[in-house]
């Protein structure tokens, strides 16, 4: 995608909620359609104007956890699991600042473990990594723990779990749900 085209506008639309795609909130030809007509009737004339759905990184996350003595071990790690839910989700509340995962920031993994690390529970971390699809849709575990994102697309945390790859959708079960 040219970034510097002169007078043209890229517009990417979340809707407020989808129970469908909680993790990758998708909008509606209805929404987005809504969004277009009332910004094509406020743009100017020589403005071309694109009203998108956000492009969405699939990536998978794998946490080695060491809780301390007293704390439930499956309560720990699905408290883990929601915490780094939030903070990559795309919307406020969550993310890293409460406005939701900024388009093309990066995935870097040590941010992620001191997000984990604030969980009431969780001792310290035997590992974190983290792993994105490739174009064959084979999960690839990203070097120096970083996800670069391009600057129209934001994480989705399809997968969490002990080791990136299990458990995970298929391509087909990944298509079917777009």
């Amino acid at each position: 995608r040219d970034e510097s085209a002169a007078g043209v506008v890229s517009v990417v639309v979340w809707p407020r909620e989808d129970r469908k795609h909680p993790n990758a909130p998708t909008p509606d030809r209805t929404l987005l359609r809504q969004v277009c007509e009332y910004l094509d009737a406020r743009r100017l004339v020589t403005t071309e104007l694109y009203v998108i759905p956000p492009t969405y990184r699939q990536i998978a996350v794998a946490v080695g956890l060491k809780v301390k003595s007293g704390f439930g071990i499956e309560a720990v790690r699905r408290w883990v699991e929601l915490v780094l839910r939030q903070y990559l989700a795309p919307l406020p509340p969550y993310g890293p600042d409460g406005n939701g995962w900024p388009l093309g920031r990066r995935v870097y993994g040590p941010e992620l473990e001191a997000a984990a690390l604030q969980v009431e529970g969780v001792e310290y971390l035997e590992g974190l990594r983290v792993a994105d699809l490739d174009a064959s849709g084979t999960w690839q575990q990203a070097a120096n723990q970083l996800v670069t994102l391009a600057s129209w697309e934001v994480a989705e945390l399809l997968e969490i779990g002990p080791s990136p790859g299990t458990g995970a959708p298929t391509r087909e079960e990944r298509e079917a749900r777009a």
